[in-house]
């Protein structure tokens, strides 16, 4: 409060803003809510006391081995929290991981064997800089890189009633498909799904949750979703104590639909993912984010020099050139898939082994796609993160950033860094 009464006065009041900018409960005490720039005068004197321990995290890994062994889909979640409750934060993703987990095991009893295989994780350290999931993927890389179709995270599986998921658009297509399958909770027209109900906005990933090493340092493709607070659900307490059970039972998700939502979501994500021969992911809806991202982006140049402008012409043709390629391997790829299904006669036996050789091909340049948009030198400033489409904003903390290197270059005026950032988001595919 001393910090905030030192600012009376000086700039313009937070209420002159839009509803963001609203002051707090602290007028009563004598608080105006200033937003500065402080006064000379003013010296803020900090004294952080700390005890620095070492103290072991563990991370649980669980694995179900199927019938490809380099072929892997991981789901995962956090179980630590940063205070006592962690209901919502990480308890409810946890509930979630724990149910998928139980109901694989049923199919397993009943003697189902997954195309692919399955890792379950359990992450300890999360809350103190995703330790658990980073220093588990530093040390899997090699594997990761050659084996890893997809991360599939749930951090907080219900806060409130809306669907709030983020992809890398290769996973776009599994989003859409599954939310299609499974009934929304909040049932206000008979059989509607949470597709029903659902905007259709899937954001870009940034950070702030486990999904982070994989997507930005490895070059997996990352799914992270939950149901978060709408403006009409009661206040979710984020990192707080009343962040608890009791919370949970009486207002965050009443008889717990929400949670079993998520759970249906976050299974039905992942069998997609595990049993389909041909990879369920998409390369044209990535081609057409390229494309949306750029245009969102090309602003950042309008405020360089006269004399210095930057040209995003090489990008377009790049994009366009992907876009094309992407669309025929899509379609190349569902040929195959209707493939499956034709009636070959048994003395045709190596039509059959061909259209295996062809889906394997087919999948691994799948796979090979998140990984080309890595930049092994890694962002200016923030060497760690390699992918040069997808990052967290520098300044933004967990909100997503696209071109990262480019938009932070051009902001900076630095445009032969530009130049070289541009490059680097032009990998070639060779797709088909």
């Amino acid at each position: 409060m001393p910090f905030l009464k030192a600012l009376n006065g000086h700039g313009p009041k937070a209420s002159d803003y839009n509803e963001w900018w609203q002051g707090g409960g602290l007028g009563y005490k004598g608080v105006e809510y200033n937003i500065g720039p402080s006064p000379e005068d003013v010296v803020i004197n900090l004294h952080n006391h700390q005890d620095y321990v070492t103290t072991p995290l563990w991370n649980v890994i669980g694995v179900i081995k199927g019938h490809i062994p380099d072929e892997v889909v991981i789901l995962g979640n956090h179980r630590d929290a940063w205070v006592a409750g962690g209901a919502g934060d990480p308890n409810s993703g946890s509930a979630a991981l724990n149910e998928v987990v139980r109901s694989f095991g049923e199919a397993l009893k009943a003697g189902w064997k997954p195309l692919r295989t399955i890792v379950f994780a359990s992450w300890d350290g999360e809350e103190y800089g995703l330790l658990g999931s980073t220093e588990w993927v530093e040390e899997h890389l090699p594997w990761l890189s050659e084996a890893n179709i997809a991360y599939l995270n749930v951090d907080v599986a219900a806060a409130g009633t809306i669907f709030e998921p983020r992809a890398s658009p290769l996973l776009n297509k599994v989003i859409n498909d599954v939310t299609g399958l499974v009934q929304s909770p909040n049932q206000t027209v008979r059989g509607q799904t949470v597709r029903d109900v659902w905007s259709g906005k899937i954001a870009t990933m940034g950070s702030g949750s486990d999904f982070t090493a994989f997507q930005d340092f490895a070059g997996v493709a990352s799914l992270d979703f939950g149901f978060g607070r709408g403006k009409n659900d009661p206040v979710y307490h984020y990192h707080s104590n009343y962040d608890s059970f009791a919370w949970m039972d009486k207002y965050g998700d009443r008889g717990f639909l929400y949670h079993q939502a998520c759970t249906q979501l976050w299974a039905l994500a992942a069998a997609q993912l595990v049993e389909s021969p041909l990879l369920a992911l998409n390369a044209t809806d990535y081609a057409s984010g390229l494309g949306s991202y750029l245009d969102h982006i090309k602003p950042s140049a309008d405020n360089l020099p006269g004399n210095t402008g930057f040209h995003f012409a090489p990008l377009d043709r790049a994009i366009l050139e992907f876009q094309e390629a992407a669309k025929a391997f899509d379609a190349y790829s569902a040929d195959l898939t209707s493939q499956l299904s034709e009636d070959v006669p048994w003395y045709h036996w190596w039509k059959k082994v061909r259209l295996w050789f062809q889906i394997r091909a087919t999948n691994k340049k799948y796979k090979s796609i998140e990984q080309a948009f890595l930049y092994q030198p890694g962002l200016d400033g923030r060497e760690w993160f390699k992918h040069v489409v997808f990052a967290p904003g520098i300044w933004t903390g967990y909100a997503g950033a696209t071109y990262p290197g480019l938009v932070e270059s051009l902001e900076a005026g630095d445009v032969e860094n530009a130049k070289v950032c541009s490059d680097s988001n032009t990998p070639s595919f060779g797709l088909y």
